[in-house]
């Protein structure tokens, strides 16, 4: 059988030269590590959706024509119709006008043209079109901004709002909301969820492998294939136009789980023989043409979500069909090496 015999092959040449194919494996991980670079984290629900569907096509056009979308500063403060509060708002909102991509900024204190008046009954009576709560102890500012949905410009918008509230109203609650103010919260939870189910997913797996080998070294063998996997997903995944999203977050944890059996078949094979070149090339031979089919039939599945609608399950899909390949390649060429290394296995 063809795969068999390249097994055995393979086998041979990782006891013949270990340290050329973990070089060779080096050098194309350094070429493929860059990938990850591209990647890019998108945390609105648009980013998964058809770029041609008409509510994003709305949306997109919305931005172009009226910059961006709008963030809303909530001010609370007693009773806020009053001169020194209003002026601090004025003051605030020429400070907002200024910041890089602020188009337009809209608080109480526009409603007033000549100047804040003094006079405590022109306050009240005025009237301030929806910035100002019915019980006049919350003031809206709103503030629209040409950030692109960019995760790094809504951070910026984010800190220097934070910034120039805390300096013009220090005694003051406030809070900041709007569409831009959540894409930057999901895109923080992207991120933290992100390396939270990978290190949970992680630790269970290592828990499940000790329980399995009971031995803490030869339970380390099964998961070298998953890190590889791990890394070559997103420098691949990054090279293919991948983004991580509310969707494709959970690719790392789902290679961890799909990707170990690949190990825990090699280790196994070899740790329950009685070792050696012959037993490794043979273990090799008989686990090769399940190792691939099962890589094969499992990745072409996954591409299958390309054909999804959903722009956010094509990044999935992408990930997972070259974290389960990246997988495969760890468990046929990379562990095996590390076997030989590990175990002092000498070529015939």
């Amino acid at each position: 059988m063809i795969v068999e015999e390249l097994s055995a092959r393979l086998v041979d040449a990782q006891a013949e030269s270990p340290w050329r194919v973990l070089g060779i494996l080096a050098v194309l991980t350094v070429l493929v590590v860059p990938g990850a670079l591209n990647l890019e984290v998108k945390p609105s629900t648009e980013a998964i959706l058809p770029g041609d569907d008409p509510a994003v096509e709305s949306l997109d056009s919305l931005r172009a024509e009226f910059y961006g979308d709008t963030t809303h500063v909530v001010v609370r403060q007693d009773d806020v119709r009053n001169q020194e509060t209003l002026e601090r708002l004025e003051r605030l909102e020429n400070r907002v006008e200024r910041l890089e991509n602020v188009r337009s900024v809209t608080s109480p204190a526009s409603m007033f043209t000549q100047g804040i008046p003094s006079d405590r009954d022109e306050l009240v009576e005025k009237d301030y079109r929806g910035t100002v709560s019915s019980d006049f102890d919350t003031a809206l500012i709103s503030v629209r901004a040409d950030t692109q949905a960019n995760p790094s410009e809504i951070d910026k918008l984010h800190g220097s709002l934070s910034r120039i509230v805390d300096t013009e109203m220090p005694s003051a609650e406030y809070s900041l909301t709007g569409y831009n103010m959540i894409d930057l919260a999901t895109f923080q939870v992207i991120i933290n969820d992100f390396i939270r189910i990978t290190g949970v997913s992680f630790a269970a797996v290592l828990l499940v492998l000790y329980g399995f080998f009971r031995d803490p070294v030869q339970m380390l063998f099964p998961v070298v294939p998953v890190m590889f996997a791990l890394v070559w997903m997103l420098g691949l995944g990054g090279y293919l136009g991948a983004d991580l999203t509310i969707i494709s977050m959970v690719s790392a944890a789902m290679i961890m789980g799909l990707g170990i059996d690949f190990g825990i078949h090699v280790s196994k094979s070899y740790f329950g023989s009685s070792g050696g070149l012959q037993n490794l090339r043979e273990g090799m031979r008989e686990l090769s043409r399940g190792l691939l089919g099962g890589s094969l039939t499992t990745g072409t599945g996954f591409l299958a979500l390309l054909a999804a609608q959903l722009t956010g399950m094509h990044a999935l899909g992408i990930f997972l069909f070259t974290g389960i390949m990246s997988a495969y390649i760890g468990a046929v060429v990379l562990l095996p090496t590390i076997i030989v290394l590990a175990e002092g296995i000498e070529p015939k």
